[in-house]
Formats: C-alpha cells, structure tokens, sequence
C-alpha cells in the first residue's frame, strides 16, 4: 500500500479515523503544525489519487491553502522533495522574521525601542548587576554573543563600562 511506501521512505504518517467532522479534524492538524494534509476518501482511493494541502506557503488569494490531486506514484515518490522544499520555506520564514526584527543599537532609548517589537544587537560589560539593571528597565536579557562577525569594542548600552564580549550581544525580551 501507498501508505507503506511513504513509511519506508522516512515519512510519518498519522491516518486519522476519529468520529469527527472533516473541518474539526483540519484544524486539529493545522493547530499540532502538521505540514501536509492528505484528504482520501472510497472514491479517491479506487482512482487512486489523493488530495493534498500543504499547511502554509500555497495560499490562495483568499489566504486558504491550495489542494492538489496527485495519483499515488506521484505523491509517494515526491513526498521527500515536498517536505525538503516545505522545510526550506520554514527556514526563509524564520531568517526574514529573525532579519526584520532585528537592529543594531548605540544608545539606551533606542535600545528600549527595539527590545520591546524585536531583538537588539548592543555591546555590553557582561556585568550581572547591568544585565540585572537591563533587565528590570526592559524586560530584556541576553539572547547569545554571536561567535560570527565583526569584532568590536565600545561602551556598554546600559552603564557605560568596557564592553567584555569583543562583540555585540543579541537582546530579547521572553515570553
């Protein structure tokens, strides 16, 4: 069977049976992050074809997601090449979001600014008492000290010591 063949090929694969409505169940999938939906019905399945909608980035006009009938050869021997693209997609998402919402930052005000829509890129002492100072002020901590990039020295954005990182930091606030 099909689903055996999607199975070897690394793929997992959940058949869902509950007693539920067909909207109930897509939005059940959609909500777990599922990337593709396979629709199958009797019908489908003597022609030997599926319905397949992928979950984000094939968007009608309407916002709604496109489905595809494919015969089951097509599905099974590109179900990899769809996920690997699916993945990709994921990826150019989160390096734009992470690209959009990111600034570099040379003064407290600034700093507060950016801290509370996105991530700032600031030198900083390392101290525990100014991070702890930062903190209470913006509710933003220290995310990583990139290990690529220029290197840099200044003042701290927050006391005004020696920056002690060689780098700027990258702040957040959590959630």
């Amino acid at each position: 069977m099909w689903l055996n063949c999607c199975v070897q090929r690394g793929v997992r694969v959940e058949v869902d049976v509950r007693d539920q409505s067909p909207g109930f169940k897509f939005n059940d999938w959609e909500l777990k992050g599922v990337p593709f939906r396979l629709e199958l019905g009797p019908r489908d399945l003597e022609a030997g074809v599926v319905v397949l909608a992928q979950r984000l980035g094939d968007e009608d006009e309407d916002g709604r997601a496109r489905k595809h009938t494919l015969n089951v050869d097509e599905l099974v021997g590109g179900i990899a090449a769809r996920l690997d693209a699916y993945h990709d997609l994921l990826v150019a998402r989160a390096v734009a979001f992470r690209d959009e919402h990111t600034a570099r930052v040379e003064d407290l005000a600034a700093f507060e600014e950016q801290v509370a829509s996105g991530f700032a890129v600031a030198l900083h002492c390392g101290a525990p008492a100014c991070e702890t100072s930062i903190q209470e002020r913006t509710r933003a901590t220290p995310r990583c000290v990139p290990t690529e990039g220029p290197e840099e020295s200044g003042a701290c954005i927050a006391c005004g010591e020696p920056s002690a990182y060689g780098r700027r930091v990258v702040f957040a606030r959590a959630y």
